[in-house]
Formats: C-alpha cells, sequence, structure tokens
C-alpha cells in the first residue's frame, strides 16, 4: 500500500482486510493525527507492545483488531479517547495464559474482549462501559480442573481466579453478554464476583459441554435486571448449578432465581425437546416477577421441531404454562419469506 495512506493528517476512518499479519504501523512510522476509526478485520494482528501502538492514533474513538496472540505476557491498554474497543485474542505463544491485562480506558462505552483469561488482571479503569461483551477462554486442562471436587488449593487455578477484577471493573454496565467459558472462570472466585447494581439486561450462550456453576451467584447479584437471554438451554450438569436449574434434586432448588427480579426471559435456539419445557417450567415457578417468556425456535440444523405432532405438543404445553402462571408466553417461528419472527 502507498506509504501516504499511513501519513495522513485528515484520514478518520481505516478499515483494512488482510489474511495474514498486519505490522504496518511499525514498518512506515504512522502518523494518523486525525483517524477516529480503526477497524482491522485480519487473520491476526502484530502491533509489538500495544503500548506504543495506541499513541499513534491520539483521537482514535473506535477500534477493533483480532491478535493471534498477545506480544508480550503483561500488556496495558490504555486510551483517554477511546469509546468503542473489540479486542479478539488467543493469550499469548502456544495459547497459553498471558501474566496481566490491564485497561485504563476511562471513556470507554462499548467493551467486546474475548481472550485467555489472565493471571491477574491489576488495573480495570473502564467505568463508564454501558455495554460489554465477555469471553473468558480456559484450556482443556483448566476446564478439568474448575470442576474437580476440592480445588480451593489447586495451584493452576489459584492464578485464575483474578477474573473478577475485570468483572470488577465492568460492573456499571446495562447489558452484559457472556459466555459460558466465562460462567466457568466466574465460577473459580464466587465469592468475589461484584454486584452489578446497573444491569438491565443480561445475555448468556450455553453449551452442552460447558457448566453453570457461576450461574447462581451472578443472578443473585444483578439487583435490578429486567431481561434475561439464554441463548440455548444446554449445559454440562454439575452439583453447583443445581441453585439456578433443575437438573439436580436438592432443597434450594431455584433459590438464585427467586431472588432475581428479571421480567422478560427471551430463550433463543429452542429445539423442542422435553428437557428444554421443563427447564422453562422451573423459570416459570422460580422467577417471581416474570412477566414475559419469549421462545425462539431454532433455525440451523435438524430438531425435535420437525418431528411430526411435536409443534401441537408444544402448543399445548405453552397454554398451560400460561393459564397456571399467569405470564405471557409465545412460541415464535421465523418466517421463511420475510423472515419476521411471528407468534405460533
Amino acid at each position: 500500500m502507498p506509504r501516504k495512506m499511513f501519513i495522513s493528517e485528515t484520514l478518520v476512518e481505516l478499515k483494512l482486510k488482510c489474511s495474514l499479519g498486519v505490522n504496518w504501523w511499525a514498518r512506515l512510522g504512522t502518523v494518523l493525527p486525525m483517524l477516529k476509526t480503526l477497524i482491522l478485520d485480519s487473520a491476526w494482528v502484530r502491533c509489538d507492545k500495544i503500548e506504543k501502538f495506541l499513541p499513534a492514533f491520539p483521537v482514535l474513538e473506535e477500534l477493533s483488531m483480532s491478535f493471534h496472540e498477545w506480544p508480550d505476557w503483561d500488556e496495558t491498554v490504555s486510551s483517554a479517547s477511546l469509546r468503542k474497543l473489540t479486542i479478539c485474542a488467543t493469550g499469548c505463544k502456544d495459547f497459553s495464559n498471558p501474566k496481566s491485562i490491564s485497561f485504563d480506558i476511562p471513556s470507554l462505552v462499548y467493551f467486546d474482549y474475548s481472550d485467555m483469561v489472565a493471571e491477574d488482571y491489576p488495573k480495570v479503569n473502564l467505568t463508564n462501559v454501558v455495554e460489554a461483551r465477555i469471553s473468558l477462554l480456559l484450556d482443556e486442562d483448566q476446564f478439568k480442573r474448575a470442576r474437580a471436587p476440592n480445588n480451593d488449593e489447586d495451584d493452576v487455578l489459584l492464578c485464575l481466579r483474578n477474573g473478577w477484577k475485570l468483572m470488577s471493573g465492568i460492573r456499571n454496565v446495562q447489558k452484559l453478554y457472556i459466555s459460558l467459558d466465562t460462567l466457568e472462570v466466574l465460577s473459580l472466585c464466587c465469592k468475589s464476583i461484584p454486584v452489578f447494581n446497573n444491569l438491565k439486561l443480561l445475555h448468556v450462550k450455553t453449551a452442552a459441554n460447558e457448566g453453570w456453576q457461576g450461574m447462581p451467584v451472578l443472578l443473585r447479584n444483578c439487583p435490578h435486571l429486567e431481561t434475561l437471554v439464554f441463548e440455548g438451554l444446554r449445559h454440562f450438569v454439575t452439583d453447583k448449578c443445581g441453585d439456578a436449574c433443575d437438573c439436580v434434586s436438592r432443597e434450594d432448588k431455584g433459590r438464585s432465581l427467586a431472588s432475581c427480579p428479571v421480567k422478560k426471559l427471551q430463550i433463543k435456539g429452542f429445539r423442542g425437546t422435553i428437557r428444554e419445557l421443563e427447564m422453562i417450567k422451573h423459570f416459570l415457578e422460580s422467577f417471581r416477577c416474570l412477566e414475559k417468556v419469549e421462545i425462539y425456535a431454532e433455525e440451523k440444523g435438524r430438531t425435535d421441531l420437525e418431528v411430526p405432532g411435536v409443534r401441537e405438543l408444544i402448543a399445548q404445553m405453552l397454554r398451560l404454562y400460561i393459564e397456571f402462571y399467569s405470564c405471557d408466553v409465545q412460541f415464535l417461528v421465523r418466517s421463511s419469506l420475510d423472515k419476521k419472527w411471528t407468534a405460533q
């Protein structure tokens, strides 16, 4: 690319798409004093240390980039101007957990962060973030250790329990989207999870091989939650998730749900299984303030919804739910013609 593209007094928005590594600012001596938006659509990015990268863009407001890996074990992302930040990383060399990652971005309002969980987050100054999307990743061995009984003294996990520091730094968010990987991380530090006093919407993406151990304390720490969204209703059953689900029979089943003031529940990727219907019934019984439930049919692959008679059974069950629990329950399917969701 021409050198003048990266030395401009007027350039405001720059988007680069590349299937290889991008490290042009290091080679060309970038001077872009007016750049406000930088989108790097690349397989991975090399930026030496990010402390050297960000000063090249003194008024940058939006940054989106993917790292193959952090260049260093200890990193600090600092900017006075950034308002929107998206970072997708894979830890350090050979997918190792970084030693420490700090974020000092006081003006940030949107934060999308995916990475191997760091051993520490020494500084997290993100007090003005309104919407956050967090995916903290563990490797396979760490997953097994996290689910093992009596893991409090596990040296490998001890240095990963600082994930609460990152969550504490975004405790003022109003919308929070998390992966189940993140729930696994939070299960390691349940006693330190902050109270999200401003949180109105919580979105959780589920997976059959990942657990809900962190779900009970998370819901109890959202005292003003209004909307809860589950992307799927699958999870790996453990003895610690029974406080939020009905998979494990226990005296305090559903306790964390009873204390949660959520009014609207959305379930996406519904596949029409009996297990899903049982979970929905459990939610209706346990969420005391629930007013509306929206169930969105799965659109990808074959599901039980295609089995003859299943949709009629679901409709019958939902009618019973509406009558018994006095809650507006809707089953929605997307039209193949106009792509709009309609209630069945």
